[in-house]
């Protein structure tokens, strides 16, 4: 298990929702899931490293801001 997996397989535990295939075509940056909070309103994503982005409704917003989280390390 990678160190993503277990980090997402924690968040599901507390009800969120791993959604990486709703992007369709386009893929999440290596080492980030797009997740959906418990409450299935509002997305965010979960680096490798546990890290998690704010939360916004907008799940494109979300992925734009891994791909800079992920341009910035």
């Amino acid at each position: 298990m990678t160190k993503l997996e277990k980090q997402v397989a924690l968040d599901e535990a507390s009800g969120s929702l791993r959604c990486d295939s709703s992007l369709g075509v386009v893929a999440m940056p290596e080492g980030f899931a797009l997740m959906l909070d418990p409450d299935r309103m509002f997305f965010y994503w979960l680096r490798e490293d546990g890290t998690e982005s704010a939360i916004t409704w907008d799940k494109w917003a979300v992925y734009r801001g891994a791909k800079e989280a992920a341009r910035d390390e």
